[in-house]
């Protein structure tokens, strides 16, 4: 479930039963590293600070959190609790050494931890907003927390008691890096198993936020909201939506043989979401979508600049898009 194309030669996934893979020849070929003393847990999220420079996340008990300085050939445990209120969900980063950790409530509030060290040490925000009963984070592609430009960081929530399913979802907001932060209604449904999964932005003014209910992978309702104002408000865009819950989405230039909204300000730009029913594209900053694979994945991402993406999915899965063979 965790990816993360840090360039076209070098892309790295993480998954479960401790395991980490890598390509550094824009994968051609592939290493699979299990991390020793980690061999049940579930890495759900992998972030390259840079291709040596690695940090990765476990979802579950323990919660832990672990970095690499030689490239994956070792890691050091950097990060961990016990408890089972500790769930870990996304890792993002501003730039080389700043960057934050999410995870499910702890006291009524998202679990953040901050590192400015570049993930050698994690320290624990307490700051965040009061959360309603039930809601949460969901740990699916490690994309419901994005950093946007240097300071800003948004966060996707859903969840809610059994029973209950509100018509909207939620986003946390702060510009300052975490030190103060806003909330913003979605109208996205959320239940025990629905709600915002994964956040993508275009640009700074310019996102999505994918979702559904991962129990009802075909329900079509509720699986998308844009915005054009940095996630102060959101809207569901008018033309047909993905085809069913959505779990990750990237951007990349668009190919040759497909062309953009002439009227679009993002006209030479495709977006492509994943979920496990399969792979939904857009042409006009995520208003309209057409599923192009019924090929389900759990992650997606694109090389900086490049129209080359890999997607991960269940039993070790890992998919080129856009690369020549």
């Amino acid at each position: 479930r965790g990816l993360h194309a840090y360039d076209a030669k070098h892309i790295f996934a993480s998954g479960s039963a401790g395991t980490v893979v890598q390509s550094r020849d824009g994968g051609d070929t592939w290493q699979v590293k299990i991390v020793e003393g980690a061999q049940e847990l579930d890495f759900r999220d992998i972030h390259a600070i840079d291709p040596n420079n690695l940090v990765i996340m476990s979802s579950g008990t323990p919660a832990r959190m672990y970095r690499s300085a030689d490239g994956g050939k070792s890691w050091k445990q950097t990060f961990e609790r016990t408890d089972k209120k500790y769930f870990l969900d996304a890792i993002a980063f501003w730039d080389e050494k700043n960057g934050l950790v999410m995870g499910d409530p702890v006291d009524g509030r998202v679990l953040l931890l901050r590192t400015t060290d570049g993930g050698h040490s994690w320290q624990e925000l307490k700051n965040t907003p009061l959360l309603k009963t039930g809601e949460a984070g969901f740990a699916a592609s490690g994309t419901n927390m994005v950093t946007v430009g240097e300071n800003k960081v948004v966060i996707a929530l859903g969840g809610a008691p059994a029973g209950d399913t509100p018509k909207t979802s939620r986003v946390l907001l702060s510009d300052d890096r975490g030190k103060n932060w806003r909330v913003a209604e979605v109208p996205m449904a959320r239940s025990p198993s629905a709600g915002i999964f994964s956040l993508f932005f275009v640009d700074p003014q310019h996102g999505i936020a994918l979702g559904g209910d991962y129990k009802n992978e075909n329900e079509t309702t509720s699986v998308i909201a844009v915005t054009g104002d940095g996630g102060e408000t959101w809207s569901v865009p008018a033309g047909p939506g993905p085809s069913g819950f959505q779990s990750c989405a990237g951007s990349a230039p668009l190919t040759a043989n497909i062309r953009g909204d002439a009227g679009s300000p993002f006209k030479d730009k495709m977006i492509v979401s994943v979920g496990p029913n399969g792979t939904d594209l857009s042409i006009d900053n995520g208003h309209s979508w057409h599923q192009v694979s019924k090929t389900g994945f759990h992650a997606i991402d694109f090389a900086p600049g490049s129209a080359l993406g890999w997607a991960c999915g269940s039993k070790g899965r890992v998919a080129a898009i856009g690369r020549d063979q």
